[in-house]
């Protein structure tokens, strides 16, 4: 990569419940602190290996929506209790790195939890060099049904141009996707709810035969390694 371009790579974390069926774990609680364990050092790889806007599916609108009271409970302590880390870790002081939350999570966490990460996009909104994106209770569909509705009622256009329809994203200030690495397998049946299709057109993607929990940031060097080796055609 041209070290003065954009390197824009989002994660889309899968197979948390399946890796942890495999290994007897029946709470949620343990296994979504599991998966959060791993991220510090994911995102310390992916600024080291010259990424400068790391994007992480945190969980989608369905997941948010359609869990038992169980699941959310501990899904929102789980964001509460470690956005902090993130804001507050040297990594992300190291690396000028901003923390943006993307999705509609103020409509959806405990107050609690809502202040916890508006405390962490305000104590990290002065720095510019790297952004760290975090989409909780995030849907592409709905991002796009909503920059449509924005177009409708807010501009005399009643044609979604492109670039009109990315200016009114959520998304829209962020880079053109690189890469979009998928854990779990190519093969499952995973729905990613036109996952950031905005940025996408000419993304490539990695899917690592990794359950989320066994994914590392040496992992992610690795990935980015054979991601910098590759020939990019862009539809050429």
């Amino acid at each position: 990569m041209n070290s003065d371009s954009p390197f824009h790579i989002a994660i889309i974390p899968d197979g948390n419940r399946r890796w942890a069926k495999q290994h007897g774990l029946k709470g949620y609680k343990e296994l979504y602190d599991r998966g959060v364990e791993g991220l510090l050092g994911i995102t310390q790889a992916a600024f080291d290996g010259g990424v400068t806007h790391l994007s992480l599916w945190g969980s989608s609108h369905a997941n948010l929506a359609d869990r038992s009271s169980d699941f959310f409970s501990n899904i929102d302590r789980v964001f509460r209790d470690n956005i902090h880390r993130f804001a507050e870790h040297p990594v992300i002081e190291q690396y000028d790195v901003r923390i943006n939350i993307i999705g509609e999570w103020r409509d959806s966490l405990t107050p609690k939890t809502i202040g916890a990460m508006e405390k962490a996009i305000a104590q990290t909104a002065h720095r510019k060099t790297r952004e760290l994106t975090l989409l909780i209770d995030y849907s592409g569909n709905r991002e796009r049904t909503a920059a449509v509705h924005s177009i409708l009622t807010d501009t005399d256009s009643d044609i979604a141009t492109e670039q009109l329809l990315r200016s009114r994203s959520w998304t829209g200030h962020l880079p053109d996707l690189d890469l979009i690495v998928r854990t779990g397998s190519w093969t499952d049946p995973h729905n990613s709810a036109g996952f950031m299709s905005l940025l996408a057109d000419e993304t490539q993607f990695s899917f690592p035969e990794l359950l989320w929990p066994e994914f590392t940031g040496e992992t992610l060097a690795n990935i980015i390694m054979e991601f910098n080796s590759r020939e990019r055609r862009r539809g050429k």
